[in-house]
């Protein structure tokens, strides 16, 4: 492999489509986990293949083995996608939007307070169908910010108990959604 990210890096032999080749799956899989406003698995899969070349690009020969590094990078990559850390304009309306700064000059518009009103709808229609006790446990730990632990101490059950019931109340909550 060593070898093959060496000739990639000298953009030989078509060395960087052969490592994409061997990634491909992984790629496939971790796109399919990700659902991220504003892309589609296409997108995402496309976002997996630049990591490869990125991982390529910064990869220091002989360092550690590349599969692992490749393999955290497509990884963490998707996640800082998902947290907004990746800036990513789709389409730029005029030349000033590339110096634009979206953590001091965006204002909160008339659409971004409608579609939040119509997010939070769906999320109190959603949450109406969980059961008493899984909406308690989600309210328990996101609203009044308790552990999970906390949670187990004043009731008979285990942790892993409550995990579940939260595990399972969050993906309830996502189909619904």
């Amino acid at each position: 492999m060593e070898k093959l990210v060496e000739k990639a890096k000298t953009s030989k032999d078509g060395a960087s489509q052969e490592i994409i080749e061997k990634f491909k799956y992984l790629v496939y899989k971790e796109a399919s986990r990700y659902h991220i406003p504003g892309y589609d698995v296409e997108d995402l899969i496309q976002h997996g293949y630049l990591s490869i070349l990125k991982a390529v690009a910064m990869y220091k020969l002989g360092s550690n083995s590349f599969n692992a590094y490749c393999i955290n990078s497509i990884r963490m990559n998707y996640k800082a996608l998902l947290k907004g850390e990746i800036k990513h304009f789709r389409e730029v309306p005029n030349n000033d939007m590339l110096d634009f700064d979206t953590a001091s000059n965006y204002e909160f518009t008339l659409e971004d307070e409608v579609i939040a009103h119509e997010e939070v709808k769906k999320l109190y229609l959603s949450l109406e169908t969980l059961e008493p006790f899984e909406r308690t446990i989600l309210e328990r730990f996101y609203i009044l910010g308790h552990s999970l632990g906390e949670i187990a101490c004043d009731s008979n059950k285990s942790y892993h108990y409550f995990a579940r019931i939260k595990k399972k109340a969050l993906r309830k909550l996502k189909v619904l959604m």
